[in-house]
């Protein structure tokens, strides 16, 4: 695959290459994790290809959006504020011409935001790159998705708040309005340089959102390794609400998102234990599907008017007739008690290999205590056994050296 072109507008074959960066930022639920999991699975084979991931700690880009966005916490410390130095660093420590930015986090940015991270790559002609879907499938992704932010409304409150534009939903908007985006990003990046790329509709070839991804980087995606590549598999519908009921029930407990609570509602429960029960996933009721087919008109307009760089197919914006729900779905107390009590069941056995882990780790800890109290009570019995047999011995007995050879000699020989 020869990927883009080397040259810039205007230049000539004896000029410099052009360096760019690719940023890409989200939408979020749009095949970031996977695309980004199999970049970083692939750093050698980026490297061989003139590719770049910067910066060079998958974190780091994360921690850079906090940065741009304003974000910090209080609990942040001075290593984890100092990712714009790491990526200085990166940037000037790198040879490759091409580097690839990507946090679905930025999709929300404003132009403020954008311009100070473009700034960040100075030096780097900048490109967006942004992946979208068609909104039935986000709309529903994006409710269960703020279940694991800590959220507590319905998904029919989601769903009524998203069509209404209220408050309740402004985040939402923020992040999967694919023409206000665009709008804030095109105020820092020209619209030659942002490329949409469509996600392929369900059923599609598995690689085939990688290859619309490297064909704007100017990748080969058959070197590129996808085979333990992890997706952000949404939750099922009764599992979602179960975690809702969950974060109602945790009160004021684990209130930032960033802290306790990420890693024991987020990675813990919703993705070790809930997410493998593969529920049923929540959809769009069918009398939505007016609005969203204008939605989606809208946002297809706006990019074909633009001219942005489409990768894809802007019919994959539009939801399939099958894509709705036909008949009201409730979710019962017997089918939340049922999805409850497999929770409960895989926590136990969860908990059963910690443990047996714990336990492990136990009898090393032992063993190297038991090791090193050995290892010093030798070493003070050897320094005893000497100490007495220094003392048994008269000063006549201890070998003395001649002064000049000892000192002077060696000493001089070796200048």
């Amino acid at each position: 695959m020869l990927g883009m072109a080397q040259f810039g507008a205007g230049d000539s074959p004896s000029a410099a290459p052009v360096r760019r960066v690719f940023i890409h930022a989200g939408l979020p639920k749009t095949g970031t994790s996977y695309l980004q999991s199999v970049l970083w699975n692939s750093k050698v084979e980026l490297l061989a290809q003139d590719v770049s991931m910067q910066p060079v700690r998958r974190r780091d880009h994360l921690r850079v959006v906090l940065k741009v966005r304003n974000m910090f916490k209080e609990f942040d410390n001075d290593w984890v504020r100092a990712c714009m130095e790491r990526l200085q660093r990166g940037l000037e420590n790198t040879t490759a011409s091409t580097v690839i930015f990507s946090h679905e986090s930025l999709a929300p940015a404003r132009p403020e935001h954008a311009r100070e991270l473009v700034d960040a790559f100075a030096g780097f002609e900048p490109h967006l790159v942004l992946t979208v879907r068609d909104p039935a499938k986000q709309i529903p992704s994006a409710w269960q998705q703020r279940m694991q932010g800590r959220e507590t409304y319905t998904y029919e409150e989601f769903l009524d708040a998203v069509f209404a534009r209220t408050a309740l939903a402004s985040d939402f908007w923020w992040n999967q309005d694919v023409e206000d985006v665009l709008a804030r990003w095109s105020k820092v990046i020209p619209p030659e340089h942002i490329h949409v790329i469509t996600c392929p509709p369900s059923g599609a070839e598995r690689r085939l959102l990688l290859s619309r991804f490297c064909s704007v980087v100017g990748l080969d995606p058959a070197t590129l390794h996808d085979a333990d590549a992890t997706s952000n598999i949404s939750l099922g519908q009764p599992q979602a609400e179960l975690l809702r009921r969950v974060n109602v029930a945790l009160g004021d407990r684990f209130p930032d998102l960033r802290s306790r609570y990420w890693q024991l509602a987020q990675v813990y429960l919703a993705g070790r234990i809930l997410r493998p029960q593969a529920g049923r996933p929540a959809r769009l009721p069918v009398g939505r599907r007016a609005e969203v087919e204008a939605l989606c008109e809208e946002w297809i307009r706006y990019i074909e008017e633009r001219g942005f760089d489409v990768v894809g197919d802007l019919d994959e914006l539009r939801p399939r007739p099958d894509g709705y729900e036909t008949a009201q779905v409730e979710i019962g107390d017997s089918e939340l008690l049922e999805v409850a009590v497999r929770a409960l069941a895989d926590v136990l056995e969860n908990r059963d290999g910690e443990l047996d882990e714990r336990n492990e780790l136990k009898d090393r800890v032992k063993e190297l205590e038991d090791q090193l109290r050995h290892a010093r009570s030798g070493r003070g019995a050897a320094r005893s056994l000497a100490r007495r047999v220094i003392r048994g011995r008269s000063s006549s007995e201890l070998p003395v050296a001649p002064a000049a050879e000892t000192v002077e000699g060696p000493v001089r020989r070796s200048l």
